[in-house]
C-alpha cells in the first residue's frame, strides 16, 4: 500500500498542474531514456538541472513521508546545490525557463520550511537559510507601529567594531527573544566552545574580536550549515570564494567546514574588504553580498553610512543589524531572558594518518564514536579519511581516546573505498552529465565534485573522468545465465546482439578461439 502511496505523490509532482506547492507551467515530464539523453548538449543544461532537481525534490518528499531522516536531508542538500546551479544559468535563459525555475525554488523552500515532518530546523544544516527567510519576513512585516522610537546610540572603542543601538537593531532583539528563541538558545549553547577556537585566530590575524559574531548570524556556528545558494559552514563561504582564499574542496574533504581553516580564511577576506571600504559596517555588508554591490550603491547615493544605503538587498540591510543584536543578547543572555547552557568544549590532539581508512576503524580502535570522531573532524564528507601520496592526513583525535590506539591502529589494513565504487571512464560523443549520472547510480554533483569540473560547462569527448557508483556489490548488475542452443543461419554475432552482448564476451563465455560456431553447439550467456 505504502508503495503505491509514494507512486502517486511521485507521479503527482511531475504530471500534475494542480498541486499547490509546484503548480509547474510545464507539468508533463517523462523520464529521459538513454536515447533521449544522448541528444542532451551543452545548451539543455538548464534543462538537465531541472529534471536532476525535480527528481531531488520528489525524492525527499517520499523519504520525508517515510519518516527517513536521513534521506530527507541527502535529497534536500543535493537539491539546493542543483537550484543555486539553477539560478547561476537562469539568466541567460527564456522567460519561460525562469519561471520555471521560480516555480521549483518556491516549492522546494515551501516544503522544507512549512511541511517537512522528519526535520528538525533547529538541528539541520539547512535551518540558517530557512531562519534567515523568517527573520527577513518578520522585520518587513512590521508596521510603524511596532517600531518603538529608539534614541540611537553608538558606542566606539578603538580597535573594536561600533556598536550601534537603533530601531533596526532592537527589532531583530525582540525577534531573537521571540519567534527565533529555539535558534538563539542552540546559538547561545554553541557559543563559549567556538569562541574558544575562534577568539584567538581573530587575535593573531589583528581582527576584532566582535568578527566572531560574523559566523553566529551566518551560520548559528553549525560547521555543516548550508545555503540555498550552496554556502557551506560557520563562514557560509560558497565554491568560488572558499578558492580564493586557499581553502580546498574534492570529493573527500570541504575545509569550509573546518573551523579552524575557515576562520583563517574569513579573516583573509575581512580584512581585504575593511581595506576597501574602511568602515566595518560596510566590509560585513560586502561579506553577506558582494563588494562590488555595495561599492556600487556608495556611488550611487553618495555616500558611505551604512544605515543610509536603503536599497541594498533586504538581507544586506538586516544582516549588520542582526550581528549587532546578537553581541547585545550575547554580552547579557538573561536580561533577555536566556538562560545558557554550554557545550562542552573540544579538546583534541593532532595525530597523523597515513594510510586511507574507514572512520568505523578510527572509532573501534579510538574506542569514541564515528559521530564524535565527524564532529571534531567537520571538513571530512566521506565515512573515510583519504591519504592520497606521501603526505599524512592531519587527524583531529578527541582527548580521552584508548590509549593503545597506536597499536590497534597499525594492524587495520589500508581501505581502497568508504562504499563508494569509483570507475573510470572515457567520454563518448554525445555523453552528458546527466546520462552519465544516470547510468550509473550517482549524481551530476559528485561527479564534478570528484573531477573538480565545472557543470556548466560541456564534457570534452575522449576526457578519462571518474565516476563514484556507489558500493560495487550494491550497483553491479547481477547476470543471470542463460544456455543456447545453436540453430541453423545463427552467427555469434547474430546471438550476441539477440542478447545485446558483446561478441567477445560470448567467446570469452565458451572458450571459442574463433567465430566458428555448429548447430546444436550449446553456448553459455550471461545477460
Amino acid at each position: 500500500m505504502n508503495k503505491i502511496v509514494y507512486l502517486f505523490i511521485f507521479s503527482a509532482i511531475f504530471f500534475s498542474d494542480e498541486i499547490d506547492t509546484l503548480n509547474l507551467i510545464d507539468p508533463i515530464y517523462q523520464p529521459l531514456s538513454a536515447s533521449d539523453s544522448l541528444e542532451f548538449h551543452e545548451d539543455n543544461l538548464f534543462e538537465q538541472l531541472l529534471n536532476e532537481s525535480k527528481l531531488f525534490y520528489a525524492d525527499a518528499i517520499i523519504s520525508d513521508l517515510k519518516g527517513d531522516t536521513l534521506n530527507t536531508l541527502y535529497y534536500f542538500d543535493n537539491l539546493f546545490k542543483a537550484l543555486a546551479q539553477l539560478e547561476q544559468i537562469s539568466k541567460n535563459v527564456p522567460e519561460i525557463a525562469k519561471v520555471k525555475y521560480q516555480n521549483i525554488l518556491s516549492a522546494s523552500i515551501e516544503y522544507y520550511d512549512n511541511k517537512v515532518s522528519s526535520v528538525d530546523h533547529t538541528k539541520s544544516g539547512l535551518s540558517t537559510a530557512v531562519f534567515k527567510d523568517k527573520l527577513e519576513e518578520y522585520v518587513y512585516s512590521q508596521s510603524l507601529y511596532d517600531l518603538i522610537d529608539i534614541e540611537e546610540t553608538v558606542e566606539i572603542i578603538e580597535g573594536h567594531v561600533p556598536i550601534t543601538y537603533n530601531n533596526k537593531v532592537a527589532s531583530i532583539v525582540r525577534y531573537y527573544q521571540n519567534q527565533g528563541r529555539p535558534y538563539i538558545q542552540q546559538w547561545l549553547n554553541r557559543e563559549d566552545k567556538y569562541k574558544e577556537i575562534i577568539l584567538p585566530i581573530l587575535k593573531e590575524e589583528g581582527l576584532p574580536p566582535e568578527i566572531f559574531y560574523v559566523a553566529m548570524v551566518e551560520s548559528g556556528l553549525k560547521t555543516d550549515a548550508k545555503s540555498y545558494a550552496s554556502a557551506v559552514g560557520p563562514w557560509q563561504f560558497i565554491s568560488s570564494t572558499a578558492k580564493v582564499f586557499g581553502l580546498k574542496k574534492n570529493y573527500y574533504i570541504d575545509e569550509r567546514r573546518d573551523i579552524e581553516k575557515s576562520t583563517r580564511a574569513a579573516c583573509k577576506y575581512l580584512k581585504r574588504l575593511y581595506k576597501q571600504f574602511d568602515d566595518w559596517y560596510l566590509a560585513f555588508a560586502a561579506y553577506n553580498c558582494g563588494e562590488t554591490r555595495v561599492q556600487r550603491h556608495i556611488n550611487y547615493f553618495n555616500t558611505r553610512n551604512y544605515w543610509e544605503l536603503k536599497n541594498l538587498p533586504k538581507e544586506t540591510q538586516n544582516y549588520v543589524p542582526s550581528i549587532l543584536a546578537i553581541i547585545f543578547i550575547s554580552k547579557n543572555p538573561e536580561k533577555y531572558d536566556f538562560k545558557v547552557n554550554p557545550d562542552p568544549y573540544f579538546e583534541w590532539d593532532m595525530i597523523e594518518i597515513n594510510k586511507s581508512v574507514k572512520i568505523k576503524d578510527i572509532a573501534k580502535c579510538s574506542g569514541l564514536s564515528t559521530k564524535v570522531l565527524k564532529q571534531y573532524n567537520s571538513e571530512l564528507l566521506k565515512d573515510i579519511v583519504y591519504v592520497n601520496g606521501d603526505k599524512p592526513y592531519m587527524f583531529k583525535m578527541p582527548k580521552g581516546c584508548n590509549p593503545a590506539f597506536d597499536s590497534l591502529f597499525s594492524l587495520i589494513p589500508e581501505s581502497k573505498s568508504e562504499g563508494t565504487y569509483i570507475v573510470s571512464h572515457k567520454v563518448k560523443s554525445g555523453e552528458s552529465y546527466w546520462l552519465l549520472a544516470t547510468r550509473n547510480n550517482t549524481t551530476i554533483t559528485a561527479i564534478c565534485e570528484l573531477n573538480n569540473l565545472d557543470r556548466n560547462k560541456p564534457l570534452r569527448m575522449g576526457k578519462i573522468i571518474k565516476i563514484p557508483v556507489g558500493d560495487k556489490s550494491k550497483y553491479k548488475k547481477q547476470l543471470t545465465k542463460h544456455i543456447y542452443k545453436v540453430k541453423r543461419g545463427d552467427s555469434l554475432s547474430r546471438i550476441a546482439e539477440r542478447y545485446k552482448v558483446k561478441v567477445s564476451k560470448v567467446k570469452k563465455w565458451n572458450n571459442l578461439k574463433s567465430d566458428f560456431i555448429k548447430i546444436g553447439q550449446k553456448l553459455v550467456i550471461y545477460r
